[in-house]
């Protein structure tokens, strides 16, 4: 007559998770002045609503979104970035029949497999939600953003055209409605 023994295992996998997405598009600068001048315009116009200049770039971090706005080409990049933790710990039974032999070990191995395979598969069902909430941010912060770019394009060609105004001739009138952003410049050449 033969003995069943219980097999218990325990195995724990933590795991600094991280997840992203991102945008691209371009802006729609008109070239009114040079595009150099055009392009300082408007990291003017961005710095002056939160954005940081570097280098060729203007750059803007809140909240785990990040605008970056390439000067030179007019490419718009809005990335997301959440992180987190996994932190899992699972235990299973099974028998064996012997306490040490050959045979426990391989029923040790199979419980371990099995265990280091579910926590696996929950770890990368945390990443996944994890993938979800930062899409779902990007989501969330893209109108804003797109709205917020417009108005810096349009304030950046407001001044370009003020600027070929004055250079084309004097300013005899400038009438300008930021409700509506219209603009009506009389140049006397």
């Amino acid at each position: 007559m033969s003995r069943s023994y219980r097999i218990r295992v325990r195995e724990s996998l933590r795991r600094v998770i991280r997840a992203s997405d991102h945008v691209s598009s371009q802006l729609e600068l008109l070239e009114i002045l040079p595009p150099e001048q055009m392009a300082e315009l408007l990291a003017q116009e961005l710095t002056g609503r939160g954005f940081e200049r570097k280098g060729n770039q203007v750059v803007r971090k809140d909240q785990g979104i990040s605008i970056a706005v390439d000067l030179g080409s007019g490419e718009v990049t809005v990335s997301a970035a959440a992180q987190g933790k996994v932190d899992l710990t699972s235990e299973k039974e099974g028998r064996a029949y012997d306490d040490a032999g050959p045979n426990s070990a391989q029923v040790k191995e199979q419980l371990r497999k099995a265990i280091q395979a579910s926590l696996a598969q929950e770890a990368d069902r945390q990443t996944a939600e994890l993938q979800k909430q930062a899409t779902d941010r990007l989501e969330a912060a893209l109108g804003d953003v797109r709205r917020e770019l417009d108005q810096a394009v349009n304030r950046a060609t407001a001044a370009a055209l003020k600027l070929k105004a004055s250079q084309m001739g004097q300013i005899k009138n400038l009438t300008e409605d930021a409700a509506t952003g219209s603009l009506t410049i009389v140049v006397e050449v």
